[in-house]
């Protein structure tokens, strides 16, 4: 009978401790791998990928696109942007976005971001733009993932990009049915005008940046400029009373005063309603 106390005693004395200890089974204290940012495709390349200019479709507008592969994990509930000025160090950096996934960006292999130049408290700063003087600000950006425990990553590697001014004034102008011109104007002089070419693409606006029309590189250094569609290259057939994007980048190749690496640029662009 002692035996039996005994042993009745010890029985629930190891239901105690397990009833009552810390489920470390069932607890989820892995952070997700830290997210692998797309690497940044030459500005003359289509479709581009990696930090890059936002076509904007306002010459006011300054808008940097950033992107990264998604994560493996099925559980991961968002990621968080910063993004620091090259003036700075990372330290100094600030989240500028908590984007929850399936919310603010959709789940696909890549994730993409515009950063429109918000300040930290989401508030409109044009912080991308160029500054009063002319001069194009850079900019990091860094990005993590979090679960739905609650778990964090470490922060990605960064990216890197500076906005030049924006073309300005675009038109487009139907002379004849092959004939269709884009014109801009661009502020020519200063610190932030280092232009090194323009990229001109076309594309439907119903299909979108896969529905490549015409694509051509022109380097022209005038305030007043004018391109014609299909010059320097042939284009692809277009369909009468649809709807087309003439999208216009501007591109430098020139290093800023703290940065040696050379990414800089803007882009806008114009629709317009093709008629034979």
């Amino acid at each position: 009978m002692k035996n039996l106390l005994v042993s009745l005693a010890i029985l629930f004395g190891l239901v105690f401790v397990c009833g009552c200890g810390e489920d470390t089974l069932s607890r989820d204290d892995v952070a997700p791998q830290v997210p692998v940012m797309v690497e940044r495709s030459d500005d003359a390349s289509y479709p581009q990928t990696g930090v890059r200019a936002e076509p904007t479709p306002s010459e006011s507008n300054y808008w940097v696109r950033v992107e990264w592969y998604r994560n493996p994990e099925d559980d991961i509930q968002g990621y968080r942007v910063r993004r620091w000025s090259e003036h700075d160090n990372s330290n100094e950096g600030y989240v500028v976005a908590d984007l929850v996934v399936g919310v603010d960006v959709v789940d696909n292999d890549i994730i993409s971001w515009v950063d429109r130049g918000n300040d930290h408290f989401g508030s409109p700063a044009r912080l991308l733009a160029p500054n009063d003087q002319g001069s194009m600000r850079g900019y990091w950006w860094q990005v993590l993932a979090y679960d739905t425990a609650g778990n964090r990553s470490f922060y990605s590697d960064s990216v890197y990009f500076r906005m030049m001014w924006n073309p300005y004034n675009l038109s487009v102008s139907r002379f004849a049915a092959d004939d269709y011109r884009l014109s801009w104007n661009f502020p020519i002089g200063g610190a932030s005008t280092f232009l090194s070419f323009y990229k001109l693409r076309v594309y439907s606006a119903w299909y979108g940046r896969d529905s490549l029309v015409w694509d051509n590189q022109v380097i022209l250094y005038g305030d007043a400029n004018s391109v014609t569609l299909g010059a320097g290259g042939a284009s692809a057939p277009m369909s009468n009373d649809c709807t087309y994007v003439w999208q216009l980048n501007a591109v430098s190749y020139a290093e800023s005063d703290t940065h040696d690496v050379a990414l800089a640029g803007s882009s806008v662009y114009k629709s317009f309603v093709y008629q034979e």
